[in-house]
């Protein structure tokens, strides 16, 4: 007589629990569960027999060892035809293994957690029942997101048992999942122990989708996310508009780490993720109209960034630009609607979820063979830290500027100048090999606005050509780290100049 297919449950996540045991049950599977699973099943009138009933080990330890018994494993892990086997051990086969883990995760996530409490959610019966089942694939199915649930029941109504190719993605999938639990155990234990890099990297993104395609339609690409609790580019809302491209992504997270920085209403138009203009206002439409009239040439096809919610003044500033893209934390209904009629529907609207934070954790760039991590953190610039090494001095005004542009060249390519003046941007030399067409390039694009604006540098200058350059464009302020062994005959120019200079100590290289 053919044996009836069983099913272990065991499962931190109830979500459509029931339904699916149900339909188990219908389809003739015996039900074995552990405690808590087995008593939501009886509670719902299904018939299932407990991990201790079956194994004889009534919760032992107090219900750590539950599971970790041979004639579970037995069931799980016997090939196809070993019932002589399994008979010798007391033990029955078991078919199919649903389980989800303690929320770990979730429970670090907290704020306030204790060590206690996060290690008390370390599992480790579910994730030897969940690699025993995935090793075994070629008899075993393994389940372990109840979002799979209805494609098991499909399967197993049109097959009687699962097919091998669902079968292997199932393993596959648990995995993953288990590989993600050891990952995010490892980061938050390694987290306490004070390593702002840990000692080994372990990644533990989810896959939200495929892309349209990469930097070019050649290259394919794919967007993971990070379990970040605050908005963030991978998590934001898709309102409007086609399906995301690499760029497009590129450009919205440069657009949305840039006004996160500020506090004040903040609005900046990014394009190839340079900004080519950002401001500051009373009104999000003011600093829109400002970032956007700083380059407007530039601007053209560019991506929108915003520290406040969309209102309908700033989206009928934004009506007649020729734009891609906007990222903010909301949308008033009429603003919304007026962007959504943008590029005949394609205008891209990204909606951040969580709270605007300026700490964006750890950047991450591959170079072949390895990965190269680094802090995001930024030392907050204080005037009072500046030294100012000529005869003129900044007004308050300009010092503020000079605060402004340091905060703003943290996000331009080097080698970088930008110009400021009213903190906004009026001018940007963005990526240029060398300072002094950096120089030429910020002041050929503010025009006469340059004339008694704020100039940041991103580096010292490494000879006075530069300098020369910013004095003919009218700039009446020179911000530098210095540093440079020429510093001397850059001061002996700015003197010349009638510029005032300070020297910030701090470098923005940004590659």
């Amino acid at each position: 007589m053919v044996p009836p297919p069983r099913a272990l449950l065991s499962v931190s996540d109830k979500e459509g629990l029931v339904d699916f045991s149900r339909g188990l049950r219908d389809l003739g599977f015996e039900l074995i569960g552990t405690e808590g699973t087995a008593k939501i099943l009886r509670d719902a009138g299904l018939p299932v027999t407990t991990v201790a009933d079956y194994t004889g080990l009534h919760e032992g330890l107090g219900g750590r060892v539950k599971t970790l018994h041979p004639r579970i494993f037995a069931g799980i892990l016997a090939p196809e035809g070993n019932e002589k086997d399994l008979r010798d051990l007391g033990a029955v086969a078991i078919d199919l293994v649903v389980v989800n883990l303690y929320p770990f995760e979730a429970t670090v996530a907290k704020p306030g957690v204790t060590l206690e409490e996060a290690i008390e959610n370390i599992d480790i019966g579910g994730v030897s029942l969940i690699r025993a089942a995935a090793k075994n694939a070629r008899r075993v199915g393994v389940v372990v997101r109840p979002g799979r649930y209805e494609d098991v029941l499909m399967a197993l109504r049109d097959h009687t048992t699962l097919p091998a190719t669902l079968r292997e993605a199932l393993a596959l999938e648990a995995f993953e999942y288990t590989s993600r639990y050891d990952a995010a155990i490892f980061n938050f234990l390694a987290s306490r122990q004070g390593n702002v890099l840990p000692p080994a990297l372990r990644l533990a993104y989810d896959k939200i989708a495929d892309l349209r395609y990469g930097e070019n339609p050649y290259q394919k690409a794919a967007l993971y996310r990070e379990p970040f609790p605050f908005a963030a580019t991978a998590t934001a809302e898709r309102l409007n508009g086609r399906e995301l491209s690499y760029n497009n992504l590129i450009d919205l997270d440069a657009a949305l780490r840039i006004v996160t920085e500020f506090d004040r209403t903040a609005a900046v138009v990014i394009k190839h993720t340079n900004p080519s203009g950002l401001a500051l206002a009373a009104t999000l439409a003011d600093a829109y109209k400002a970032a956007h009239g700083a380059d407007p040439i530039s601007a053209y096809g560019g991506i929108v960034g915003a520290n406040r919610p969309i209102d309908l003044a700033t989206a009928k500033a934004m009506k007649g630009d020729v734009l891609d893209a906007v990222i903010a934390p909301a949308y008033d209904p009429a603003a919304l609607e007026t962007l959504k009629r943008k590029k005949k529907g394609t205008f891209l609207i990204l909606r951040t979820r969580g709270p605007l934070r300026k700490d964006h954790g750890i950047d991450m760039v591959r170079v072949l063979g390895g990965v190269l991590l680094q802090t995001t953190d930024f030392p907050d610039p204080r005037p009072e830290s500046f030294k100012v090494v000529t005869r003129a001095s900044p007004t308050p005004d300009q010092m503020r500027d000079i605060r402004f542009g340091i905060i703003v060249s943290r996000y331009v390519k080097s080698n970088s100048i930008v110009l400021a003046r009213g903190e906004r941007t009026v001018g940007i030399g963005a990526g240029q090999m060398s300072r002094v067409d950096a120089c030429m390039l910020a002041c050929h694009k503010a025009k006469g606005a340059a004339r008694g604006s704020v100039a940041v540098s991103d580096a010292y200058f490494p000879f006075r050509d530069g300098l020369d350059e910013l004095a003919k464009g009218g700039v009446a302020v020179v911000a530098q780290p210095g540093g440079s062994i020429r510093d001397p005959e850059l001061i002996a120019a700015a003197e010349e100049h009638g510029i005032a200079m300070v020297f910030t100590g701090m470098r923005l290289f940004k590659h």
